[in-house]
Parts: C-alpha cells; sequence; structure tokens
C-alpha cells in the first residue's frame, strides 16, 4: 500500500512492502528516479541487516551470499501516521530467520524537513544473544542531465581511494587512487558504464551533488553512524544513488564471522540504537 506525507513543499509517498520511499515530489519536481529504463526494480530500498554482497557466517554457520538484506520483499506494518511523518515496523519471521537468525524489531521513520526529509532506523534486539547488523542507505536522485554533468562536494578533503569489487559484487582487495580534496568529479568513472565506486572510512558526514556548470545544489545527504560511501549509476539511466553504508561487501573468499567484520555493531540482548540520514534539496 502506499502512504503520503506532506507540507507545503514535499509530498513523499512510501510503499508499505519494504518501507521505501518511490516518490518525492519537493517544490512541484519529482526527485527520486522512477526507474524509466527499467535499469534497477528499486527507488530507495532499505538495507538492513546488512548492506552490499556479504557472504554470511554466524556462530561458524554459512548462510551463503546475501545481498543487500531482505527489507525489499517484506510488507512493513505500520505503527503510526502524522501529516509529516510516518513510522513503519518489520520485525522477524520465516523468512528473515532463514538468512539471519536473530529475533529484531526494525522500525523506519519518515519525517519531513523544512527542505526535505529524513529517515530514521531503530533496530532492537528482541533475542538472547547478541545481534551483528549493518544499515546502509540506497536513494536514488533524478537527474537532469547525464551524470558526467555533475560532481560531489564532500564536506571534509578525502582521499579518493575507490576501493574495487568483482562482477558478483564483492571486493577484491584491489584499490585504484583518483587523487585527494572535497570535490570528486562524476566524469571517468561514469561516462560509459554502469559504474560503483566504493569510498571506505570517509572523513565526512555530508555531501552535496551539484552541477558541474551552475554548481546548483541538487541534494545534500547528511549522515551519522555510517563510515562508508557507496555511488551508483545505473549505465543509460540520468540518476545516481548515494548510499551511506556502515559495512562494506565482503572480500572474496572471506569467510570472517559477520560479527567481526569492519563496521558491524553488535547490540546486546534488549538493546536499540537509532540511525539518522538527513536528505535536502
Amino acid at each position: 500500500m502506499i502512504y503520503t506525507i506532506s507540507n507545503s513543499k514535499t509530498k513523499v509517498n512510501i510503499n508499505s512492502l519494504g518501507a521505501e520511499v518511490r516518490s518525492v515530489v519537493h517544490c512541484g519536481k519529482e526527485r527520486t528516479w522512477q526507474n524509466e529504463s527499467g535499469e534497477w526494480a528499486g527507488c530507495a530500498i532499505l538495507l538492513f541487516p546488512f548492506a552490499g554482497f556479504n557472504h554470511l557466517f554466524f556462530d561458524g554457520v554459512d548462510f551463503g551470499v546475501q545481498k543487500h538484506g531482505f527489507c525489499r520483499n517484506e510488507e512493513f506494518n505500520l505503527v503510526m501516521q502524522g501529516e509529516d511523518f510516518i513510522e513503519f515496523e518489520l520485525t522477524h519471521n520465516e523468512r528473515t530467520k532463514a538468512v539471519y537468525p536473530f529475533d529484531f524489531s526494525f522500525k523506519v521513520r519518515y519525517t519531513l524537513t523544512d527542505d526535505g526529509y529524513s529517515v530514521s532506523y531503530t533496530v532492537r534486539n528482541l533475542g538472547d544473544k547478541s545481534m551483528p547488523l549493518a544499515c546502509g542507505g540506497h536513494e536514488s536522485f533524478a537527474l537532469d542531465k547525464e551524470v558526467p554533468g555533475y560532481f560531489v562536494e564532500f564536506e571534509k578533503a578525502e582521499r579518493f581511494d575507490f576501493l574495487i569489487a568483482n562482477r558478483s559484487g564483492r571486493l577484491t582487495g584491489e584499490i585504484t587512487e583518483h587523487g585527494e580534496g572535497t570535490v570528486l568529479p562524476l566524469e571517468e568513472e561514469f561516462t560509459s558504464n554502469s559504474s560503483t565506486v566504493i569510498l571506505a572510512d570517509i572523513n565526512s558526514r555530508r555531501v552535496a551533488l551539484r552541477d558541474k556548470e551552475t554548481k546548483e545544489k541538487i541534494v545534500e545527504i547528511s549522515f551519522e553512524g555510517f563510515d562508508n560511501l557507496l555511488l551508483w549509476h545505473p549505465h543509460g539511466t540520468k540518476m545516481l544513488c548515494i548510499e551511506p553504508w556502515q559495512c562494506l561487501p565482503s572480500y572474496v573468499d572471506e569467510k570472517k564471522e559477520f560479527s567481526e567484520r569492519k563496521g558491524v555493531i553488535n547490540l546486546s540482548q534488549g538493546s536499540e540504537v537509532t540511525f539518522t540520514r538527513m536528505i535536502s534539496y
């Protein structure tokens, strides 16, 4: 079911399937990619309880390679709704426990702001043992022209060392160096192919997508508790995903316990944690 929250500037449509934002109209303009090319089935999927392609080991049991968690395929329950906010919840079930053997509550709350919206994840451990998790965002942003016409501006200076993933989406251990600074052009990596840029351990907690010619801000994303940033562009689209992640994809042939992976949070029995991102236009 599609739910809507709105104020004088912004209207957001959220699908209870996946608790996923399907449309953001801000100041009369659609800001979320509407999948005109059919390249991707999503718009802004929620990444929980892991992000990326991960080979999952829990207590020595191999749960295989999974991608982005299971939220996109799960119907969330509506918890509460007002004019400018809405909250959904997903709890464990037979399907989730087949790939993630933990009892949990995962609440997602969208709240409108003066110039966009915030999205908060609140995770509670309902089980009797420590629960490892790593969240991420996957919002898509509609563009008026091809991706090389834009650049990403970082809050702080960064080393633009791109981690390389293979065709299956797992890290190879290779890195390519693309300089440093606060401005990352979107030309070399995005001109002709579907591309993913993976930046680990960034200093910034805010990035902005800007028009290369006018320097106009297209969107700004603020995030706390997320150390990694991914940029993804499917070939032939006027779209860019800007994705703060807590963990990274697993390495090729990696067989480390998920709880020991960098960026993974181990939530104790009965505890909860909240992470928030702000998206402004």
